[in-house]
């Protein structure tokens, strides 16, 4: 249950496929007060049909000047973010950015340093932090020592973002947040067809002599994303809201836990549990930093 105090006021930007899940859940918990977007007509029609009391407004500016709106939601292309987030901070908004937070370590950490001076909450959308299954996974951890975790990724779209702020962001994040910073990174293999890069394997040695692989394939005929974590005991495979274990003895998979939740729902929660907090995190903000700095020495 949320404390939630006087309820903040919310606008959205952006309310394309990500965007309307976001205007979904959060107005089960919040109020969503204005929303803007390019001005695809469908989009807005649904907005209209489902969400009546919201209003539309194709200038985000009207956003960031109302100041009834305590905070931004910015669900848009990657190469805005920065702009938007800019914006809505000088705007003395707090802000929830889909990841990732910015496209360049410089531009990220300026605004943290902007979200800092004015205790202003921001917060970046990592879907898969907030996923429960990665809480049992932290949880196995603890009492069995993870050696080795393969990530793989196959889908086919989203040719028009850089596929590693896009795709390769969500591992990071992962990983980052279950061992920290990687000791070396390394690009194996990358290849375009349809993009620059659009299949892509990277191997990562971590601290204590864990290692990982990640493999993002995004001209995939079919959709799969599991991550197989390897303990000198087990195999586990966490594949979407299931987490499996090997039987040694009959040797197949048996499912151990399942998420009740979405991680969007939690996601959401989290935001507005912090959004509500008089001293505001940056834990969020910083992962996302982390993860961009990463990307950067690839590169």
């Amino acid at each position: 249950v949320i404390k939630m105090g006087k309820m903040k006021k919310l606008g959205i930007i952006g309310i394309g496929n990500w965007g309307k899940n976001l205007v979904r859940d959060v107005s089960k918990i919040s109020c969503v007060k204005k929303c803007s977007s390019r001005g695809d007509s469908k989009n807005i029609s649904w907005l209209k049909k489902n969400y009546p009391s919201i209003q539309y407004t194709s200038d985000s500016k009207e956003i960031f000047a109302d100041k009834e709106i305590d905070a931004v939601i910015i669900a848009t292309p990657i190469n805005t973010h920065y702009n938007l987030v800019k914006k809505a901070l000088l705007s003395k908004k707090h802000v929830f950015v889909e990841k990732p937070i910015s496209s360049t370590l410089s531009k990220a950490e300026e605004l943290i340093k902007i979200a800092k001076k004015n205790n202003l909450l921001l917060f970046v959308g990592q879907i898969f932090i907030f996923n429960e299954i990665l809480k049992k996974i932290v949880q196995i951890s603890k009492r069995e020592n993870i050696t080795y975790v393969n990530f793989v990724w196959n889908k086919f779209g989203t040719f028009d973002e850089d596929i590693f702020l896009d795709l390769v962001s969500h591992d990071l994040s992962i990983i980052l947040t279950l061992f920290g910073k990687p000791k070396k990174i390394k690009l194996v293999s990358a290849f375009g067809l349809i993009s620059k890069c659009d299949i892509v394997t990277l191997t990562l040695e971590l601290p204590n002599n864990k290692k990982c692989q990640i493999h993002v394939n995004r001209c995939s005929n079919h959709k799969q994303k599991h991550v197989t974590i390897f303990t000198q005991k087990n195999i586990y495979v966490w594949d979407d809201h299931r987490l499996y274990k090997n039987n040694k003895k009959s040797s197949s998979f048996r499912l151990v836990f399942e998420s009740r939740h979405t991680p969007l729902e939690i996601e959401c929660k989290e935001f507005i549990k912090k959004l509500n907090e008089t001293n505001k995190s940056f834990e969020s903000a910083n992962l996302a930093k982390d993860v961009i700095q990463v990307i950067q020495k690839l590169k």
